[in-house]
């Protein structure tokens, strides 16, 4: 059986960019990769959090520290990499979602592939699966705004903050990552899919740059290479249940 509340509180030496959003992970255990997790939850039963590494105000803040800004859908999703090992607290596996982009907002990167990798968090070393911030897991048939930056790999991407996700919700509207306190998820949730295209389209035109786009951010120093990859301060706090969490201390389910 599971453990109690309590103790599911630990650290998680992940690089979420989720900015897991967040910072790319830069060491993986080679050990820790060849071990496999017999079962995954197929669904989070944790909020954990992260070490942002930005916090946005705005969109076009957001959008100008992008690497890339994409529209796409999510066509597949499956166990990824595994980071970390027993001594320094255990191994974490991260999601591996593929997303399918129709569109790519930032013009220096029209040539970005069609299909991009995202990483996302992930599950435990006993198969317990969580998510980062309000970030919930990526699934199938998915489609939104991706705000991204590089991992260590240069074949995987992540999000540049947890803020950066918007998915198209039923009715034409818009569903936000972000802290639903913050400003700009009052911001990304004014807008409807169209609206938020037409914006971004404006701010990211760099044959007509636009007034409004403000300079990228810098990363905080002492955020930057193993710092960033730290995982968040643990308080003692108990981590929140997402919404559709079954929450019933059983052992992992069959997730994949």
């Amino acid at each position: 059986m599971r453990k109690n509340n309590t103790s599911l509180s630990r650290k998680v030496t992940v690089a979420v960019a989720l900015a897991a959003a967040v910072a790319g992970v830069t060491a993986w255990s080679a050990t820790a990769q060849s071990e496999t997790v017999a079962r995954r939850d197929a669904q989070p039963e944790r909020i954990m959090k992260g070490r942002e590494v930005f916090h946005f105000k705005s969109v076009a803040e957001m959008a100008s520290t992008s690497a890339a800004v994409v529209h796409a859908e999510v066509v597949d999703v499956k166990p990824g990499r595994i980071v970390g090992d027993a001594e320094s607290g255990g191994a974490d596996q991260a999601r591996e979602v593929t997303l399918s982009v129709d569109t790519s907002f930032r013009r220096p990167f029209v040539s970005a592939p069609s299909t991009i990798v995202l990483e996302e968090w992930g599950w435990d070393e006993k198969g317990n699966g969580y998510q980062v911030g309000n970030v919930a897991w990526s699934e199938v048939g998915d489609k939104g705004y991706y705000f991204l930056a590089r991992t260590d790999d240069p074949s995987r991407w992540r999000l540049v903050s947890t803020q950066g996700r918007a998915l198209e919700a039923p009715e034409f509207s818009l569903t936000s990552s972000a802290d639903p306190n913050s400003e700009i998820h009052r911001e990304i949730q004014s807008l409807d899919p169209l609206g938020f295209t037409m914006q971004l389209k404006r701010l990211l035109d760099t044959k007509n740059p636009s007034p409004d786009l403000p300079q990228p951010l810098a990363e905080p120093e002492g955020l930057t290479g193993s710092a960033a990859d730290a995982p968040a301060p643990d308080d003692g706090a108990e981590e929140p249940i997402p919404d559709d969490s079954v929450n019933d201390g059983s052992e992992p389910g069959d997730g994949g």
